[in-house]
């Protein structure tokens, strides 16, 4: 069966790829910082199992660049076996290996390592490995590297997951903004809602991120008319404001299809420790999908721990995508032997099989792009083996979750 995996993953080097998950900042901000190790290496998702593994802060501790290499490498160091086969260290000891030629990291590599990062913290890096070393041919971005409509990076509005929504001056302020570029007050708040989602389609979004964890009913018609009037008169409470904005949310995701937006929602944990994941059950999203029949939703990071649920709610509701974003540096094994009962209950035009979900920098997306291929290459490789499926057939799965779906999915082709 290896020589099948080998020979699907060589198909995929061969493909075009939509990343259709990233962070990323704009390449003249990264290259204008210094880069070592723990910036762009251990970067972003490491932290957490360090810190989860016994080290309190990990974060803020390994990525003070205040604090020298060496004294952030031997705080990190007695921890370093703990977590160095978990899906998210994997992510950056393959990027190690195949971008700088450190086959393994310890004491006597880590400072070669951060000057071979160092040096190749130029301008063109995203061009070099993004393009050249992952065959990414778009990326969907919700950090702040943004190309425009038509761009390489494409944006997904994370206007309802950044902003202080539990914040009444905070919702004040936001419409504040929006009204100052509408040119005066808005008539009532579905002119508010199409107005901000045209302009952002404009600006050249593709997509609206939202959370499962943020989920709350509609409001009726009474009362979310008596809190936009508290809105644009700047009267609303932190209370109303976060029922308010819920409830806008869920106006966003009912107008999107009437602006070819796609609802993408955040499910499954979290990225950093000590915050509540249960609220991102993606059972939750049911009463929407139910509601809002018109919407497209991609559904984020295979749900994790959630995976079943996920592929019996893209069975039963089809405007239900699954998005393996993040899954694949999540658990490699967990995404690997889930994609299989995928296939059996989810239809291959469904499943979006990439994003990298880094900000620290394009190298982590190179480990995680191996990683992805390597899953999905292993778990179509069981179907080849048993007769179920012909290496034919594999590749073209293979192609529609890496490029076909996300494409379709997102319109790439009109953006």
């Amino acid at each position: 069966m290896e020589s099948i995996v080998q020979g699907l993953i060589a198909e995929m080097r061969k493909m075009p790829v939509i990343d259709s998950h990233e962070h990323l900042p704009p390449e003249r901000e990264l290259t204008s910082q210094s880069a070592d190790i723990f910036t762009r290496i251990f970067a972003h998702y490491s932290p957490t199992n360090v810190e989860t593994a016994g080290l309190p802060d990990a974060r803020a501790v390994i990525l003070d660049t205040k604090r020298p290499l060496e004294e952030r490498w031997a705080i990190f160091r007695p921890f370093l076996s703990a977590v160095q086969d978990s899906g998210y260290v994997r992510a950056a000891l393959i990027a190690a290996r195949d971008l700088f030629g450190v086959e393994d990291i310890n004491d006597e590599t880590y400072l070669t390592l951060s000057e071979r990062i160092q040096a190749a913290n130029t301008p063109g890096v995203y061009e070099r490995i993004l393009k050249g070393k992952c065959g990414i041919e778009r990326v969907l971005n919700q950090g702040t590297w943004d190309d425009g409509p038509r761009g390489y990076a494409v944006r997904v509005h994370r206007g309802f997951i950044d902003y202080r929504w539990n914040v009444a001056k905070d919702v004040c302020d936001v419409y504040r903004r929006w009204k100052e570029r509408h040119g005066g007050d808005f008539e009532d708040l579905d002119s508010w809602v199409d107005f901000w989602l045209g302009e952002i389609v404009r600006d050249g979004c593709v997509g609206v991120k939202h959370s499962a964890g943020r989920l709350a009913g509609p409001l009726d018609a009474a009362e979310s008319a008596r809190l936009f009037r508290k809105v644009r008169d700047g009267t609303l409470t932190d209370e109303e404001a976060a029922r308010f904005s819920s409830w806008l949310a869920l106006k966003s995701v009912e107008k999107a299809p009437a602006h070819g937006l796609v609802a993408a929602f955040h499910c499954g944990l979290n990225w950093c420790c000590w915050q509540d994941f249960a609220p991102t059950d993606p059972m939750r999203m049911v009463p929407l999908l139910l509601r809002y029949r018109r919407t497209t939703f991609d559904l984020y990071h295979a749900g994790i721990p959630w995976v079943r649920q996920m592929a019996v709610i893209a069975n039963q509701y089809p405007n239900a995508h699954l998005n393996l974003a993040w899954a694949h540096q999540i658990s490699p094994y967990m995404t690997e032997n889930v994609l299989n009962e995928w296939l059996d209950l989810v239809p291959s035009n469904k499943i979006i099989g990439f994003g990298g979900d880094y900000h620290c920098g394009p190298e982590k997306t190179y480990g995680a792009l191996v990683l992805a291929r390597e899953n999905i290459a292993r778990a179509l490789a069981v179907r080849v083996a048993r007769g179920q499926m012909t290496e034919s057939r594999a590749v073209q799965v293979c192609r529609a979750w890496l490029y076909e779906n996300p494409r379709r999915i997102y319109g790439l082709d009109s953006r």
